[in-house]
């Protein structure tokens, strides 16, 4: 059994960075697998409403006990506090410490694979994690972690604009983009908004 993590939002100006841990369970049967991974490609480039298709889709598989993942995240007070690195890190430790927490035989566990560069330390891990970039595109549980964070974290976004609609977060979801530049100009920033951002802090400064 492998767990494989990848992260959402790592880049965005405002709300939290999000993790999620994956893996499939032995139950799943192979075409089961085929079927899903016929859809699979990197998270990026999908269109939304195939990602939310496939989350559905992910979402049914983790309750009739065929995967296994966990999502946690960390608000953008603490990526402030602590920097964006670390909060990543925090964010794929806990997600990490819940999905060991869901799988009853944890001998069977052989790997953590992570997507990314940052060669963290999980201090509770007795496996090395391995860390390489782009992942995302290339391996299918790697896929699917991206999926399901960024696809919690869209909606999280979406849940926030109901809060803040002046700053439309439901269409730029919180990256830097020309609308989201104008906004904040135009209304300054929110609760939600990583202070410690130049961009945001260029804003405060005005």
């Amino acid at each position: 059994m492998i767990i494989w993590i990848d992260e959402a939002w790592r880049g965005c100006w405002a709300g939290p960075v999000v993790a999620c841990s994956f893996c499939f369970l032995s139950n799943l049967e192979l075409k089961e697998k085929n079927k899903l991974v016929f859809w699979l490609k990197n998270s990026k480039a999908m269109s939304a409403s195939r990602r939310e298709d496939i989350f559905s889709k992910l979402i049914n598989l983790f309750c009739e006990d065929k995967i296994c993942f966990w999502v946690w995240i960390v608000d953008n007070f603490t990526i402030d506090d602590i920097n964006i690195r670390q909060a990543n890190k925090e964010a794929m430790r806990r997600s990490l410490e819940e999905i060991f927490l869901r799988i009853w035989n944890q001998k069977k566990i052989k790997q953590v694979l992570v997507d990314g560069k940052d060669n963290y330390n999980f201090d509770f891990l007795t496996i090395k994690p391995e860390f390489i970039v782009k992942w995302d595109e290339k391996i299918d549980e790697i896929k699917c972690a991206s999926i399901i964070a960024k696809v919690f974290r869209d909606r999280l976004m979406e849940t926030y604009s109901l809060i803040y609609p002046q700053h439309r977060f439901e269409k730029h979801k919180s990256y830097w983009t020309k609308l989201h530049t104008e906004l904040i100009q135009e209304f300054g920033i929110t609760w939600i908004h990583r202070k410690s951002y130049k961009p945001i802090k260029n804003a405060l400064n005005k």
